[in-house]
């Protein structure tokens, strides 16, 4: 351990998007510790902080807040006080009015998904933006553990890729609905509301101290998060080459920070999980595994599925073993290893200046990630050999896994060569199809577009205008006229582009009373949020009936339609499981390879991460609690 003393903190936070190239700060300044802080932070403490439910009411789902919602009452029952921090969506707090709605939360109904809102109340609640959270990072969360302390950090359900080329990151999407707007009752989304690697790592660098952080992120293309401590790309030390390049350094290394954690994806890929209607059932990913798994808690029930884990370490292995999504859990000193996979197979494999050991090494490699087989790891550093087949026989374990979980794939899987299993990767995936029939679809969907808007919905606005239309009425049908009015003047409402229900559900949740709690009325706002629901199916039933028959031929052409929901979750494919096991393969071959260039700065900072992903719990948490 680099120290016995431990800083924790928990970000738990969900969506989609990026990660850049870690400072070049040498680790002798980003560790130094400013006097100030010292003095801050004489008795080093844990920290407990708890970052979820950004984006908007329209994207922060009710998983997060289940999340949200028992790490917060962990935290209220086990943690010293004044040591835990939670921030979830608008702020709203426990005991106090809500200022909106921030939770969407789904339920079905006859074939539908209905939409509805509540406050995530959480105690002592801060608002998920970017300045309610780095400032009390800086003047809070980094003093009291600049002193010697461990970070644990979990951040959940939405992230995003930022930026393109050399400059992309992952970011953090925090809370973006802003009071002031001109539109939806005087609020405006805030795109910009987005935390990335680099400024949270200028934080971290100015304020951690002797600090570790410790951390589990669960949102879409976290991976990037692993480079807050670490540089993006490895540095081969000179006496690997015959002819030194300008690119090798003086030794091997790439650590920058003490941080090390585990992240549900790598920085290009989405993640599971994150939903409005969580099926107690069927809710799976590692975002809602990895917290079970460490707290021992259901996260839907709130009853204990037994003794939690010890370390994060502990609960990452477990929800992997159980992630048959499109995750791709990893952990940073994993992430460390593959860049130096990469730099394997980008330079030292296409450099001839490279010793001849070098080389050897090089090709023991390319063999190693081929047949999945590595041999000769040398006996005499068996602390590092010890470690590495303790990995080698936990991939060993998610591998025998996911054979269980795809039986056909079982020959790619433990004996495919790297050819056959990047084939793999690059077929069809989980959320993808083919080409097939694209431009068949979108004239389909033109022609339809164009029978609402030329003959049923004319005919559909003259009913409503002159209430003509029987069980509409109330709210429900001035709802409706505050639909036609607005796609008077352009909107789409019954076949917005992309799919993108959006601009409805933003209607639903202003017009039907659901974003004021405090003035809510329920009967309202569920007959609004269902006649959002069904709207187009309620329209096609009234143009069948109609006495025009051309307006009876629009109204069939249309059909209802989605009146059904289904309710399978699907298997993991044989994509997500050959990109599983590639990442095994290179990163215990890139492993070896250190180990078989004697690289002893980078194996230290190896065994650095390591430990830090390791840290124990202290004894009150990963507690079952009743």
């Amino acid at each position: 351990m680099l120290s016995h003393f431990s800083v924790r903190i928990f970000f738990l936070w969900g969506l989609c998007v990026i990660v850049s190239g870690c400072t070049s700060t040498p680790v002798g300044e980003a560790l130094a510790v400013k006097p100030a802080v010292v003095a801050a932070a004489t008795k080093p403490q844990d920290a407990y902080v708890l970052l979820s439910g950004g984006g908007t009411p329209l994207s922060n789902n009710y998983s997060q807040y289940l999340q949200a919602r028992e790490l917060a009452a962990f935290f209220g029952r086990t943690v010293p006080a004044g040591s835990s921090w939670v921030f979830f969506g608008i702020g709203n707090r426990e005991g106090v009015a809500p200022v909106l709605a921030d939770t969407r939360k789904e339920f079905k109904e006859a074939g539908h998904l209905l939409q509805s809102w509540l406050p995530g109340s959480l105690p002592q609640n801060r608002p998920a933006t970017k300045e309610s959270f780095l400032r009390a990072l800086r003047d809070e969360i980094l003093p009291t553990v600049s002193g010697g302390g461990t970070l644990y950090l979990f951040v959940g359900d939405h992230g995003e890729w930022l930026g393109k080329d050399e400059k992309r990151e992952s970011g953090i999407t925090m809370w973006q609905l802003k009071a002031g707007g001109r539109r939806s009752g005087g609020w405006s989304t805030d795109e910009k509301e987005v935390l990335g690697v680099r400024e949270l790592r200028e934080v971290l660098v100015s304020g951690l101290g002797r600090g570790s952080v410790v951390f589990c992120m669960t949102q879409c293309h976290s991976g990037g998060f692993h480079e807050l401590g670490l540089a993006r790309e490895m540095t081969p030390p000179r006496a690997w080459f015959s002819i030194v390049p300008s690119w090798a350094g003086a030794v091997a290394g790439g650590m920058r920070l003490r941080v090390a954690g585990f992240t549900a994806t790598d920085e290009a890929s989405l993640a599971a999980g994150c939903d409005a209607d969580p099926d107690p059932e069927k809710w799976a990913g590692y975002e809602r595994f990895f917290p079970e798994s460490l707290l021992g808690v259901d996260l839907m029930s709130g009853q204990s599925k037994g003794r939690g884990a010890s370390s994060l370490a502990a609960a990452h292995e477990v929800a992997t073993l159980v992630d048959q999504t499109i995750d791709k859990p990893r952990s940073t000193s994993e992430h460390y290893l593959e860049s130096w996979a990469r730099l394997i197979e980008t330079r030292l494999a296409t450099t001839l200046s490279v010793t001849a050991k070098t080389q050897q090494a090089v090709v023991a490699f390319q063999r190693a990630v081929d047949t999945g087989v590595v041999r000769g790891v040398p006996a005499a550093t068996a602390t590092a050999t010890a470690t590495w087949r303790e990995r080698q026989a936990q991939f060993a374990r998610f591998t025998v896994r996911l054979v269980e979980q795809i039986p056909a794939a079982k020959d790619l899987l433990q004996a495919g060569t790297r050819a056959q299993l990047e084939a793999a990767v690059s077929g069809r995936g989980e959320r993808g199809g083919g080409v097939s029939g694209r431009g068949n679809r979108r004239a389909a969907m033109a022609e339809m577009r164009k029978t609402w808007s030329e003959t049923l919905r004319p005919a559909w606005k003259v009913a409503v205008a002159g209430g003509m239309v029987s069980g509409v009425s109330g709210a429900v049908l001035e709802f409706e006229r505050h639909l036609l009015k607005l796609e008077d003047d352009g909107r789409d409402f019954m076949f917005p582009r992309g799919n993108n229900d959006t601009p409805l559900l933003n209607e639903i949740y202003w017009n039907s009373g659901y974003a004021k709690p405090a003035k809510l009325d329920p009967v309202k706002a569920a007959d609004v949020a269902r006649w959002g629901a069904e709207r187009r199916a309620r329209v096609v039933a009234w143009g069948a009936t109609s006495s025009e028959a051309a307006v009876r031929a629009a109204a069939e052409k249309m059909g209802p339609g989605l009146v059904s929901l289904a309710d399978d979750v699907r298997p993991i494919s044989r994509k997500t499981a050959a990109e599983r096991v590639l990442f095994y393969r290179r990163v215990l071959a890139a492993w070896a390879f250190l180990i078989e260039m004697d690289a002893q700065p980078a194996l230290a900072e190896l065994r650095t991460l390591i430990e830090l992903e390791r840290t124990p719990l202290p004894a009150a948490v990963g507690r079952p609690t009743g």
